[in-house]
């Protein structure tokens, strides 16, 4: 995904500035659409690598709408938010593909719920827990200083979007805990006469090179989200220098 949007910068809005300018207000749209038809897909996923996927689709759409602004602002959001949502999204793909169905074999939410994961797997739902924060955008993390700067730069160019956007927002909340609640926090209920407990999952504990990689990304959406400015102090100017640009 960042491949593409990076593509886009790079290449097709430098080689074609005036068509990109006659078709901005379509990306913005489209942009829009993605963000707000890819949270509420997400809403409906029971399959906890669909739900992540599509909070994937829904997060580069921001990528989008900050492209679409055509100024230094927008632009420069839409690029952290790209370093942001792959720091994210390989967090929670390392939690929810490494971590999890490694143990449990399965990626269904209602069967997780019933494992009592938050006891068992403690680290894991630790991770799951920092991730789905940068997901939503709560301050502190990478994924609010991006999307704070894309709304800011998109207020100038596109006000309605920015209001259409916010209840994408809303849904990205709203499917981002159901999928941590699921995961982690579900009822415990009894399986075949028993209840799972930490010693069933004492061979199968996280791993020190799970955890070394989980920190690192940990560290690197809260660094960003704490100091922002140590990355678009690098990215603005070379924003800035781009022909496309109001």
């Amino acid at each position: 995904m960042e491949l593409g949007a990076y593509a886009g910068l790079r290449v097709a809005m430098n080689v074609f500035p005036e068509g990109f300018h006659a078709w901005s207000k379509w990306i913005a749209i489209l942009a829009v659409i993605g963000i707000v038809y890819a949270a509420a897909v997400a809403l409906r996923q029971r399959d906890l690598k669909f739900v992540i996927g599509y909070s994937s689709v829904s997060h580069m759409g921001f990528v989008l709408l900050g492209l679409a602004t055509a100024n230094a602002l927008g632009v420069s959001g839409a690029v952290l938010q790209m370093f942001s949502h792959g720091v994210i999204a390989a967090l929670l793909f390392a939690v929810a593909g490494r971590m999890l169905y490694r143990r449990t074999h399965t990626r269904e939410l209602d069967a997780l719920s019933e494992m009592n994961l938050s006891h068992a797997l403690p680290f894991a739902a630790f991770a799951f827990v920092i991730a789905s924060a940068a997901s939503m955008g709560i301050p502190g993390f990478s994924g609010f200083a991006a999307e704070i700067t894309i709304l800011i730069g998109a207020w100038k160019t596109y006000p309605i979007a920015v209001w259409i956007t916010g209840a994408g927002m809303v849904l990205v909340a709203a499917f981002t805990l159901r999928a941590l609640v699921k995961s982690f926090f579900g009822e415990v209920r009894m399986q075949t006469g028993r209840v799972s407990t930490d010693a069933d999952w004492k061979e199968q504990s996280i791993t020190l090179a799970e955890k070394c990689g989980a920190c690192l990304l940990m560290f690197a959406t809260l660094a960003v989200g704490l100091y922002p400015k140590f990355l678009l102090d690098r990215i603005q100017p070379a924003v800035e220098a781009m022909r496309f640009l109001k």
